[in-house]
């Protein structure tokens, strides 16, 4: 087999049955067929195999076997073209062909009738004009000159290689014995090249197989094509998520016109039995198509047609050309589940309560395909923030209006709310559940407000002190107006100097307290002052901040109440005195005694600790808290103040040696400076 051009095959009489769609499959894309022999014979089989070919989508034709010696070329023709070898520019039949050969008769008398030598006991000269005679009423008949079949020897040797026969298509036979493209000489008196090579009598194909010398464009136009061609490959049920479609594909080419993409026309009968024409053009890409027909690989068709109802549906495909249309095949299918659901999403309002805001959608929702079932119809809802959450709704609530208005009954209605938690812009989208699919409603947005925010007065700072305890005193009020019976919360934080700090961690307290002011002047109700005290440590500058938080729902977050600053200064250090260290036995148990008072000058009333560190002879030291709550009159008398400041404490010792007895006044003020000395004795044990 040759590796280029398009294979094809010729038969006759000797091959009555053909698998055609297998000789397809091998490759070959066009048959000649023998239809006649003189003008005495014609093959049985002609029309089954001449048909056969072109029910595969083969291009075909017919020749005839010449016996030129029989009877005169113009009767041998007419005889041809009245038994199968007419033509037409239908795009799928070759010219007539001429079979011009050696004398397969010869030195042989049949019935009679002497065939002849070789040459069919004829001069070069009276086949010459045989043979014109011949192509000039086939002309006449079919409007073209035939194809002359013959090999370059027989040609040469009984015709002489004559000239004037280049108008005439060269169809050559030579059987090559080992594997080439080359298909020998032609006789090149009239022909450069051939159209058509019979290169071996033995297959691949059935009966002989052939090449045509060009691609399969060129064998068309020599075919004499002007009618578009194509295929109509299929027609299915397509179904997307909101609806049902027929899919058609397929391939179109105007062959007047192959670079171009031409028009396919798909024309649909719907169950009802209305017929609607979809003008498509044919410009898809089918690689298919351009490999086994080089017309290009942008000639498919592959759409879609919505369909609405369930049933049998037709579909015609046509091939549209510049100057005819082809009729490529109709096809039929049935369609169930067809019917889409149904619906309305008609409105979407807010919802506002003290405890909650709500988006309420409002609509109805029906399965054609079930329609005295409640179906379904999901809302996706994007909120101010971007995130979609979807909600399934269950369409069955009572819409009497919908049955009026549809017949499907009055239990399709859907009213659903939506929890907010965000003012913004919301967008709900709402789409009705099917069986077979789903159908988007529509979209609406709605713009929800927040609430009023919260509003207070940050009334005071102050400094409160007792004993062991500091605080900063904040006090206000605070209340969310969207709710003014309830308290809300405050939350108090402190801030650096240099603004750094915020309001978490803070101290959330309640604004629970009465202000009668606050409601009188205000005209509400409700209980929302606050009075907190922040405990602090150390002196120094302290700003305190308070936030008023709110309570309504989608409130648009705390009020800042404002901040204050408090300069919390030192209190004085404790003051005392050791009066005196002492070291006492008795019963063998010796002991050191100290003696003194010591106060906190800041609450004189209260007695304070008093610590003493002892410092044993091994160097070691040990602390011992005691309290100096013993009466000093004197102490008071001479201070002129109150409480009771003296201390008398002992310690057991037992080792010899030298003991340093140290006594410190412990301040009861969180702010005191520091805590005073109150003396150190040594002594020797």
């Amino acid at each position: 087999m040759p590796t280029f051009g398009v294979q094809g095959l010729d038969v006759s009489g000797h091959q009555p049955t053909v698998d055609w769609k297998q000789q397809w499959n091998m490759g070959s894309r066009f048959a000649y067929v023998k239809a006649t022999e003189g003008n005495y014979y014609t093959n049985p089989s002609y029309s089954s195999q001449y048909q056969g070919s072109r029910n595969v989508g083969m291009i075909r034709g017919a020749y005839h076997f010449a016996i030129p010696n029989w009877s005169s070329g113009a009767d041998q023709a007419r005889y041809f073209v009245q038994n199968g070898g007419r033509w037409s520019a239908d795009g799928y039949t070759m010219p007539p062909v001429l079979d011009f050969e050696f004398n397969p008769y010869e030195g042989r008398t049949i019935n009679g009738f002497y065939f002849g030598n070789t040459c069919y006991n004829m001069s070069p000269a009276q086949l010459q004009s045989w043979a014109r005679d011949f192509g000039n009423t086939v002309r006449s008949l079919t409007g073209r000159l035939p194809m002359i079949y013959t090999n370059t020897s027989w040609w040469n040797q009984c015709l002489g290689n004559p000239s004037g026969f280049g108008d005439y298509p060269l169809w050559i036979a030579a059987y090559p014995s080992s594997p080439t493209n080359n298909a020998g000489p032609v006789p090149t008196a009239s022909w450069g090249t051939y159209s058509i090579w019979q290169y071996s009598s033995t297959g691949p194909f059935a009966g002989d197989s052939n090449v045509w010398n060009g691609d399969y464009a060129s064998l068309q136009r020599f075919a004499g094509a002007r009618l578009p061609t194509g295929n109509f490959d299929e027609v299915s049920v397509a179904r997307g998520q909101s609806s049902v479609s027929l899919r058609v594909r397929g391939w179109s080419v105007d062959l007047a016109n192959t670079p171009a993409a031409n028009e396919a026309h798909i024309y649909v009968t719907a169950p009802n039995g209305t017929t609607t024409g979809y003008p498509w053009k044919a410009n898809t890409y089918r690689p298919d198509v351009d490999q086994a027909f080089g017309y290009g690989a942008s000639h498919g068709f592959d759409g879609t047609i919505p369909i609405a109802s369930s049933g049998k549906y037709k579909v015609c495909a046509y091939s549209i050309g510049a100057f005819s249309n082809t009729a490529l095949g109709c096809k039929t299918l049935s369609a169930s589940g067809v019917e889409p659901s149904v619906g309305s999403f008609d409105s979407i309002s807010e919802v506002r309560s003290s405890q909650k805001v709500t988006l309420q959608l409002k609509g109805w929702a029906a399965d054609l395909a079930s329609p005295s079932l409640a179906t379904y119809a999901d809302a996706y809802v994007t909120n101010p923030s971007g995130v979609t959450t979807g909600y399934r709704m269950t369409a069955n609530t009572n819409r009497p209006d919908v049955n009026d208005v549809t017949g499907l009954g009055a239990s399709h209605g859907f009213d659903y709310q939506v929890p907010l938690t965000e003012a913004g812009t919301y967008k709900a989208c709402v789409y009705a559940i099917g069986q077979n699919f789903n159908l988007p409603l529509s979209c609406k947005s709605l713009t929800v407000k927040a609430s009023p925010a919260p509003m207070g007065g940050y009334d005071e700072l102050t400094l409160t002190q007792a004993p062991n305890s500091s605080n900063v005193r904040v006090r206000g009020w605070a209340l969310d107006p969207s709710l003014p019976a309830s308290s809300i919360s405050v939350n108090l934080y402190f801030v650096a100097k240099d603004g750094s700090g915020n309001a978490n961690p803070g101290t959330v307290i309640a604004a629970n307290l009465k202000r009668p002011d606050v409601n009188t002047a205000l005209m509400t109700v409700g209980d929302h002052g606050f009075d907190a005290l922040l405990p602090i440590t150390s002196a120094g500058t302290y700003t305190v901040c308070a936030q008023a938080i709110g309570i309504a729902p989608l409130n648009a977050g705390a009020t800042m109440l404002g901040c204050k600053d408090l300069t919390v200064g030192s209190t004085p250090p404790t003051m005392g005195y050791l009066d005196s260290a002492s070291i006492q036995v008795s019963n063998g148990q010796a002991t050191l005694t100290a003696k003194g008072w010591t106060l906190d000058p800041s609450f004189p009333a209260s007695s304070i600790p008093v610590h003493i560190y002892i410092k044993s002879p091994d160097g070691n030291s040990k602390g011992y808290p005691f309290t100096a709550d013993l009466k000093r009159p004197d102490v008071n008398s001479s201070l002129q103040t109150v409480g009771d400041h003296g201390y008398q404490t002992s310690v057991p010792i037992s080792t010899r040696g030298q003991y340093t007895l140290c006594a410190y006044g412990v301040a009861v003020s969180l702010l005191s400076s520091n805590n005073t000395q109150l003396g150190c004795r040594t002594l020797t044990y």
